[in-house]
């Protein structure tokens, strides 16, 4: 392959034409277009290599873990045909029940569902009403996210809905890196199929793999103080990231977009969302449980 002087100008457009964060642009450019100038990538033939050289120093330029380059060599996933990808994530949801893994009823009425990845909502949804509807009558719930990538968002926004009541309350508004975009705020709704937990105590479990929509759930319950949080720090993936093609099967994963949530003004992106309990993520169940037994007896 060529030297990257030839994809230089399209990897530096793309990033000033998408990147989210208006003021770290210059410094991103920058530090790449040293590192280029260098001669740094020159005698890097391998498309495989040069894609994990890049990644390294992009990240370390800009601090942004959604910032890097991949190779997609011919039997990677993402270059295979949308049908046959579409045809596997509908065998790894039903392998998986949709992401609800565990749904069971604990020690003193206490809920307990363990979510392995938030999955398409029009696959999903009548698993996660299932679930819900199995622990409606619980006096506290606790949501096991430890593990949890993410994935879409319509699951855990229909979860998330159980805990507002009244007029759409605003969560977040995300802002996007194309400056013809416009900010777009993002609301709770009154889907439910069943009853409302207001006030029901509820416990969130994470660690460190904990990321992206899992952590939205957790950090947006945690601000509205609707959720106690227990277990380690998450991933910190905050930002949504779009990916664009580069010569020689490389692509570019850029983040183009930021939620920020209404009561913090920020999110949790490199910061991870802190859990309220500190606590190795072995032991998040069981602390949990704890705490639950303990303002048990505080009640009576």
């Amino acid at each position: 392959m060529n030297s990257l002087h030839a994809e230089r100008t399209l990897i530096e457009n793309l990033i000033n034409e998408h990147y989210v964060f208006q003021e770290n642009k210059i410094r991103i450019v920058s530090g790449f277009q040293q590192n280029v100038k260098s001669g740094k990538y020159d005698a890097i033939t391998n498309p495989d290599s040069l894609a994990g050289i890049l990644s390294h120093d992009l990240r370390s330029i800009s601090n942004d873990g959604h910032l890097y380059v991949r190779y997609l060599s011919n039997n990677d996933p993402a270059n295979k045909d949308v049908k046959d990808w579409e045809k596997q994530e509908l065998e790894r949801e039903i392998r998986s029940n949709y992401g609800f893994r565990e749904v069971q009823i604990l020690e003193n009425n206490t809920g307990y569902i363990k979510i392995t990845e938030f999955m398409h909502p029009q696959r999903a949804m009548q698993t996660a009403v299932a679930a819900m509807k199995l622990v409606e009558n619980t006096d506290a719930l606790i949501i096991d996210l430890r593990g949890n990538g993410g994935g879409y968002p319509g699951i855990m926004e229909y979860i998330l809905n159980h805990y507002f009541d009244g007029p759409p309350t605003l969560l977040s508004t995300t802002f996007f890196g194309d400056s013809t975009l416009h900010p777009a705020p993002k609301y709770t709704s009154d889907l439910v199929y069943g009853k409302l937990r207001l006030g029901t105590p509820l416990y969130i479990l994470i660690d460190k793999k904990t990321a992206s929509a899992a952590e939205y759930f957790a950090y947006t319950l945690q601000a509205h103080k609707k959720a106690v949080v227990v277990g380690e720090t998450s991933a910190g993936a905050a930002n949504m990231n779009s990916f664009f093609p580069l010569p020689h099967n490389l692509r570019i994963s850029i983040s183009t977009a930021s939620p920020v949530n209404e009561i913090t003004k920020t999110n949790w992106e490199q910061r991870g969302v802190q859990p309220d309990y500190p606590v190795n993520a072995e032991d998040a169940k069981d602390k949990s449980m704890e705490i639950i037994q303990s303002n048990l007896y505080k009640r009576d």
